[in-house]
């Protein structure tokens, strides 16, 4: 073989060797995103169960809540706290769904749970608003995800309070997706 052959001849090696590398590269980019998916589904569904626990734990003083019932100091800030973590959860998820694409089939599923729990409990309605007011200030959340979600949530409020002009809800979903 001649000199010209062998340089025909590594650099067809050489493209392969790149294409080749590329392909793997490829491949563990997908097996990344699987771990990562995967690690996802796994948080999620942990706070699911932790959010599930706090409820259970505290489930007398959520129902007050949820009931708009009259709650001692202490019962206030347990039924604060699980809001809170409920919201933020909430808040988090359907972040995530609009950002990576992971979570339920449709963000709206989260808008229209939490929309549906301010629309049935009256308790819950009041700290949904009380959050909605702070988190509006300029000093709390910044960018658009926040109004986005604000704004689904205020609009599927008001189809739903024209779709059930008078809600008989069963106490038992409070605060459930």
């Amino acid at each position: 073989m001649n000199r010209e052959n062998w340089k025909e001849w590594l650099e067809g090696i050489g493209i392969v060797a790149i294409i080749a590398s590329l392909i793997f590269v490829g491949l563990q980019l997908r097996q990344a995103d699987d771990i990562a998916f995967a690690e996802l589904s796994e948080t999620t569904a942990a706070r699911g169960i932790e959010m599930s626990a706090l409820i259970a734990d505290h489930a007398d003083v959520w129902r007050k809540a949820c009931l708009g019932e009259e709650l001692s100091s202490a019962e206030q800030i347990i039924a604060a706290n699980i809001f809170f973590r409920y919201q933020q959860g909430n808040f988090n998820a359907w972040v995530r769904y609009r950002v990576t694409g992971m979570g339920p089939s449709d963000s709206g599923f989260l808008t229209d749970s939490f929309a549906a729990n301010i629309h049935r409990y009256p308790a819950f309605r009041e700290m949904a608003q009380s959050w909605l007011d702070w988190s509006s200030q300029d000093t709390r959340y910044h960018g658009d995800y926040i109004r986005e979600y604000q704004n689904a949530i205020r609009n599927r409020v008001q189809e739903l309070m024209l779709e059930e002009p008078n809600p008989d809800a069963d106490v038992r979903w409070c605060g459930i997706r």
